[in-house]
């Protein structure tokens, strides 16, 4: 059955905030938890199976938790023990184990999905391991003050009301169970057999007068109902109310609601109104016969064959009036046929078991200008779904809690190694085949015009790639081509790819940001959620990092001085455009130059895009080939190397 139940015990809620976005620009999400405990019956259970939170399912046919918590379910034997959340809260000595109660305990249950309010839930409790007969149900609602021999089953059934005989007395009307009071227990008649009456043994009197064979009467048309509607509990529906109906051919009358709290199919709701209708409509035939001493033995639900038309008829009232036994009766009708019902639709909860997630930590140069050392994490799972999961971030004995993306993440690895290729031309020799952790997510590819505006940009490795062409070869399997690469200022990383490598699409909806602190660059960096998966990387702040200048020259002059000159690039804007350079993207312009020979280095500066060095600066260095390295300082660190190699005079 699917039931509410009723809040007996719950904390406070629980504030905790999560910190992310840019150094100076941060944003604070602040998000609730409560644990509570819900009594589920006043008897024992079995078990639970589904649980849901205002109509969202919150808890699989698997026993998957959608949303995090920690569940505890006590089945209400008398033996059961304290809850020890409760009781390290409550105190032990003020705590009730709620024997005798099924109790359903939720720590620490997580209600952002909730809009940080205690929702409403619902839970199917499972209360015996197969469809119980009504007789079973009649005689556990009673306490055993029931006694019956009906054979019809349900799948489950609430039994509720201000006494025992409004919990029961649906049951009782809708399956017609013929109960007699013993004066111990309501049971069924003791002989089911059915009992022939003679003619000569109708007409009987105590006083010698004079008595009717029979008497017979029938209820007028007005008096029982043309249409009967019968709400139950569908467990197609997921236990929503169901409703059947039953109409009386073309007859004109009144209209009847009957409410069974049990759960049922359409097809036996909609046998069972028929049913209902049928027996109501035979019960207006009412036969009133006058018996001799020999028939005291019959009772209420007793069948008696008496020779008038139909030929069964069920005692509804025995009375004894000195030695005569006067019984009433209506006709044994004749159930119908089973019938097919039809359940309806509803718009169902997914309930798909979470595949464990896969978790990267990705370290790359910013799409936009960063302010602040920015670590991107993904998250995906190769199952249908998704809701935002907490993580842990670790390093330099440092933690940080956050939580994945609201949406998952295009997250796989690399099924072939991609070769190196020039980073300033589109690379249609090349092609690389990936494999995505969710089969049923899709790359798409692109034209230039795309390209050209920042489409399908993805990490692969460490280098940042873009790619025009997606081919899927089934299976979540793509080989991507028609290649930009060295995004970003990622040329560094093209001759480095391997087999298994990390792909992910860059997506900032997919994608969280997790801005982490200068001094930690250098360090390792782990990410856990609490299922336990887990990634690392080498946290080098390429996000801040400026770009690595192009186009370093050199010249020897004729006073054998050396010139330099490059071309800075930037991480506010990675398009070149005609006649305007490149945004600085740093608070100043300063670059670092290191010239290193076999007998000397010479370590310099410049705040501009070139620089002189005099020859009598060079003389140490002495003759021979010697290498230039340039680098622009930026705000938070150095860019990679621009290198050249030159001959000294």
């Amino acid at each position: 059955m699917r039931v509410a139940g009723s809040l007996v015990w719950a904390t406070d809620l629980v504030e905790s905030d999560q910190t992310t976005g840019a150094k100076g620009q941060p944003d604070v999400t602040y998000s609730y938890s409560v644990s509570l405990a819900v009594a589920l019956s006043s008897r024992p259970a079995g078990s639970i199976g589904r649980i849901w939170a205002d109509g969202k399912l919150l808890r699989g046919a698997e026993g998957d938790f959608k949303v995090p918590v920690t569940f505890r379910f006590y089945d209400g034997s008398e033996s059961q023990e304290i809850d020890p959340l409760i009781g390290s809260i409550e105190g032990i000595e003020n705590t009730p184990a709620y024997c005798g109660i099924a109790l359903a305990v939720f720590e620490n249950l997580e209600l952002a999905a909730f809009g940080n309010r205690i929702p409403f839930m619902t839970f199917e409790v499972i209360a015996d391991a197969a469809a119980p007969a009504i007789s079973a149900i009649l005689g556990d609602a009673s306490g055993g003050a029931i006694s019956c021999e009906a054979s019809d089953t349900v799948a489950g059934y609430a039994a509720y009301g201000r006494s025992i005989a409004a919990a029961v007395q649906p049951l009782v009307d809708c399956f017609d169970v013929a109960l007699f009071d013993d004066g111990s227990v309501l049971r069924s008649p003791a002989d089911p057999t059915p009992v022939a009456l003679s003619s000569d043994e109708t007409g009987s009197s105590a006083d010698g007068e004079q008595a009717p064979k029979l008497q017979r009467e029938q209820l007028p048309v007005r008096a029982v109902p043309a249409t009967l509607r019968l709400s139950y509990y569908d467990p197609a529906r997921d236990y929503q109310t169901g409703e059947a109906r039953a109409i009386a051919a073309e007859q004109d009358g009144n209209e009847l609601q009957q409410e069974l709290p049990a759960v049922l199919s359409a097809d036996a709701a909609k046998t069972l109104v028929q049913r209902m209708l049928a027996r109501q409509w035979s019960a207006r035939d009412r036969l009133t016969l006058r018996l001799p001493p020999a028939r005291l033995a019959l009772e209420p639900g007793s069948i008696v064959q008496p020779d008038v038309a139909p030929g069964s008829w069920v005692v509804e009232k025995s009375t004894v009036d000195g030695f005569v036994t006067i019984v009433e009766l209506r006709p044994s009708w004749q159930p119908v046929a089973a019938l097919a019902g039809e359940a309806g639709r509803i718009v169902p909860n997914s309930d798909v078991v979470a595949a464990p997630t896969s978790l990267a930590l990705i370290d790359a140069p910013s799409v936009t200008e960063a302010s602040a050392p920015t670590l991107l994490i993904a998250a995906s799972c190769a199952t249908p779904g998704w809701s935002s999961k907490p993580l842990t971030v670790t390093g330099s004995g440092q933690t940080f809690l956050t939580q994945s993306a609201a949406r998952k993440s295009v997250l796989g690895h690399a099924l072939s190694a991609l070769p190196s290729a020039n980073p300033f031309l589109i690379d249609e020799a090349n092609w690389v085949d990936v494999q995505l952790v969710d089969e049923q997510q899709w790359l798409a590819s692109c034209d230039d015009d795309a390209l050209a505006e920042g489409f399908n940009l993805a990490v692969l490795g460490s280098e940042l790639v873009q790619f025009g062409e997606a081919t899927p070869l089934g299976q979540g399997q793509f080989r991507l081509a028609r290649l930009l690469r060295g995004r970003g200022g990622t040329e560094w990383a093209s001759a480095a790819h391997s087999v298994g490598e990390l792909f992910c699409l860059i997506d900032s909806n997919s994608l969280q940001g997790l801005s982490l602190p200068v001094w930690m660059r250098g360090s390792t960096v782990s990410g856990t959620d609490r299922a336990g998966a887990a990634a690392s990387v080498e946290f080098g702040a390429e996000s801040v990092k400026p770009l690595s200048p192009v186009g370093l020259s050199a010249q020897i002059t004729e006073a054998g001085d050396l010139s330099l000159s490059w071309t800075r690039r930037s991480r506010s804007g990675f398009a070149w455009v005609d006649e305007v350079d490149a945004p600085l993207g740093e608070s100043r312009e300063l670059y670092s130059i290191t010239i290193s020979s076999a007998a000397a280095s010479l370590d310099l500066t410049s705040e501009q895009q070139s620089l002189l060095v005099a020859a009598s600066d060079l003389a140490p260095l002495g003759a021979g080939a010697a290498t230039v390295e340039l680098r622009q300082l930026g705000d938070w660190a150095a860019s990679r190397p621009a290198q050249l190699t030159i001959e000294l005079s």
